[in-house]
């Protein structure tokens, strides 16, 4: 299954610069290292550029490997330098060479450093599809990032521009179209909904309205056929009529005073009759 190696770009920057920082190292402390994989490659590949490249790479593989500070970068490190590695091969013409070169340099280095799984897991995992497709994006981040300081060539510059004009002229008028299309569906959205809400509320009121006279249409009609058509109409008609004639008694004034009038006479009969016998 192919390496996801593009969610390793954003770190690709870091390792660009420590490798960089390796150009042109002495041969001193790998030249025994470097000398065997030159002689592996002597009839296909030129001396020179391996034993240019090798003491870079080994270094740059210490430095990953032992510091501490760089432990976050080694999965990006050891692609990174798989990445690296084909393209300086293929300037000058021997890409195809790139994982055979890469395999025998980790080897070596993990037999040396007594590390037997370091960056040898990446090996075959990166096709030259994908290394294509990494050298365009990793352009593209450096461009947007403004990251140029290996590759300031006129070309380079020439290119940058360009692909920075096509993003700047693409960019603005596909987010105005967006949002151009986006407000309109937004606004009838709002009104569809005021609608419905609007519709809502009137159809609830009239149904509560027509439940209303629904109800009392059936009491009304119950209560016609209870008073006309049943034996308890009459009877319960009459003790109406009682009850209604009994509080019209009592709430009549002229019968509240009639008696009050009489207690009142008692009261002070009984006190003139104390007083003067």
């Amino acid at each position: 299954m192919a390496d996801d190696v593009y969610k390793f770009l954003k770190d690709f920057p870091f390792c660009e610069d420590t490798i960089q920082q390796f150009k042109n190292y002495p041969l001193r402390r790998s030249s025994y290292v470097c000398y065997a994989i030159a002689n592996k490659f002597a009839s296909n590949v030129n001396t020179n550029i391996i034993l240019r490249v090798c003491p870079q790479i080994l270094e740059y593989l210490y430095d990953l490997n032992i510091m501490s500070k760089n432990n976050i970068y080694r999965e990006a490190g050891c692609r990174f330098i798989h990445y690296w590695l084909y393209y300086y091969l293929k300037k000058h013409n021997y890409s195809k060479y790139t994982v055979q070169i890469y395999e025998i340099i980790m080897l070596y280095y993990a037999s040396t450093m007594n590390r037997t799984t370091f960056c040898t897991d990446y090996v075959n995992k990166l096709t030259d599809e994908q290394l294509e497709y990494l050298n365009y994006i990793y352009n593209f981040y450096k461009c947007i990032k403004n990251i140029s300081k290996y590759n300031i060539s006129e070309n380079y510059t020439k290119y940058c521009g360009a692909l920075k004009n096509i993003i700047e002229e693409n960019q603005t008028p596909v987010l105005k179209e967006v949002c151009d299309t986006t407000q309109p569906q937004k606004s009838t959205l709002e009104e569809s909904n005021i609608q419905e809400i609007a519709c809502s509320c009137r159809s609830n009121i009239v149904a509560t309205i027509l439940a209303t006279i629904i109800v009392m249409l059936i009491m009304l009609f119950f209560l016609l056929f209870f008073f006309k058509y049943t034996p308890y109409g009459p009877l319960l008609s009459r003790r109406i009529k009682r009850i209604r004639k009994m509080l019209d008694k009592n709430t009549n004034p002229r019968n509240i005073s009639q008696r009050t009038e009489v207690p009142i006479n008692i009261l002070n009969s009984g006190i003139y009759d104390m007083l003067y016998n």
